[in-house]
């Protein structure tokens, strides 16, 4: 009987994208602390996490998106549209609430025309995407005359801020959200047609799933998830800046390709995993700001952390190909019927 020979750490360490994220994690924690003492600080750690608090709101909806086989783009330009139109609406009515719903009316529209783009002409759901990222920033620019718009709220933004300790209520609760929703992937028949759809859509239409109707779903709550947090961002910054939202895209992407998702759609991530990579990459950011070092350097640092996480996929890819299949085992009364038979 032929026996498979256990995997070497590093080869479990790839397939897993539990075990790299936390190694990721763990490494940058490290990094951290030895590099810039200064990190374990109430003040810096809860700065850092309310900084998250935006990308982690994308995040959240767009593993789901991932899982059911939608990537977007698009989703660092749409929170700035939606965050210059909630604060021209807010600035010109005095509601936040019309300002809001503005907002929003915005990530719905931005998902239905990428997924109309996508799932009803057929364009390549990066190429659509793109396409809208450049005209929503184009858009914000029109909107807000090229500089910021002032929308300050003091009753939300001391909401926004508030703390348990040196950690944010709102990222307290976006993590429960990834707990939740983790556990729903893993669980429910929701999670069964999410992972159907962005696994195989003909063999899921086959199966009575609507994928194309789910993925659309999927855009729409993608690019919402995206106004509301350009909505988040303003509330706690009090203005919305021209430059609000640029290279986001690139921050939560990286993030979810560490955690095993896949551009394609599906993979083995989880929205837990997920979010725990984001953390790591803004610890590492983090640093740099400590440090003094220039700002490009962080641009630099998302570019790389894409590049080699979408070589991480790849390479994950390729051992799944390669591993072999386990050969069932032989029944237990196979040997002594054999010997008889003999």
């Amino acid at each position: 009987m032929r026996t498979t020979r256990p995997e070497a750490g590093w080869a479990v360490l790839l397939k897993r994208p539990s075990a790299a994220s936390v190694l990721l994690f763990v490494i940058a924690v490290v990094t951290a602390v030895s590099f810039a003492p200064e990190f374990l600080s109430r003040a810096n750690i809860s700065s850092m996490l309310g900084d998250m608090l935006a990308p982690a709101i994308i995040l959240l909806a767009a593993s789901l998106a991932m899982t059911g086989g939608v990537a977007d783009l698009s989703v660092g330009s749409v929170l700035g549209l939606s965050a210059v139109v909630y604060a021209t609406v807010y600035s010109s009515s005095g509601s936040w609430q019309i300002g809001v719903l503005a907002a929003l009316g915005v990530g719905l529209l931005a998902g239905l025309a990428n997924g109309s783009l996508a799932l009803i002409f057929g364009v390549w759901p990066l190429i659509a995407t793109l396409g809208m990222l450049v005209a929503a920033r184009g858009l914000a620019k029109v909107i807000s005359d090229g500089s910021s718009v002032a929308a300050y709220t003091p009753d939300l933004s001391t909401v926004l801020k508030t703390t348990i300790g040196p950690l944010p209520v709102p990222i307290l609760i976006v993590l429960g959200l990834a707990l939740a929703s983790s556990a729903m992937l893993r669980r429910s028949r929701w999670g069964n047609h999410l992972r159907a759809s962005g696994g195989d859509e003909v063999v899921a239409t086959r199966a009575g799933i609507r994928a194309p109707r789910i993925q659309l779903a999927l855009f729409m709550l993608t690019s919402t998830a995206a106004a509301v947090a350009g909505c988040i961002q303003v509330m706690r910054t009090g203005a919305s800046a021209i430059t609000l939202g640029e290279g986001t895209e690139l921050y939560v992407y990286g993030a979810l390709l560490i955690a095993g998702f896949r551009l394609a759609g599906g993979g083995h991530g989880s929205p837990l995993t997920a979010f725990l990579s984001l953390l790591s990459l803004s610890i590492v950011l983090n640093i740099f700001r400590l440090r003094g070092m220039p700002l490009p350097l962080g641009d630099i640092l998302l570019g790389v952390t894409l590049l080699g996480a979408v070589s991480l996929g790849w390479i994950r890819e390729r051992m799944e190909r390669r591993s072999p299949e386990p050969e069932p085992e032989p029944e237990p009364d196979a040997q002594p019927q054999a010997a008889v038979a003999a």
